[in-house]
């Protein structure tokens, strides 16, 4: 699949995100349990980014991952430990909305 609202850095504008959605993306929300209930996007996965070590195993590696938390470190981070975990297509989004 051809992306091209990849940016070079991995993130993804909230834009973009239908596409990638539509083409097999999985959402993933960084955020705390609570946080997640409190407000997230439809269809996102709430897993917190210090449980991800373990809790990636929940998530298809051949597709893409998109994540967001409450700040772009956050999801930043995120993005570094799935590609520690073999993860290739990831993206975090710009901003959350």
């Amino acid at each position: 699949m051809q992306t091209i609202c990849r940016a070079t850095a991995g993130s993804l504008a909230p834009g973009c995100m239908q596409d990638l959605l539509a083409n097999g993306g999985q959402l993933v929300d960084v955020r705390s349990p609570a946080d997640f209930r409190r407000n997230s996007l439809p269809g996102a996965l709430n897993l917190p980014v210090d449980a991800l070590c373990y809790e990636h195993r929940q998530l298809n590696s051949r597709r893409p991952v998109i994540v967001y938390g409450a700040s772009e470190v956050r999801s930043a981070r995120a993005a570094r430990l799935l590609a520690g975990k073999g993860f290739s297509r990831i993206y975090h989004l710009a901003e959350r909305q």
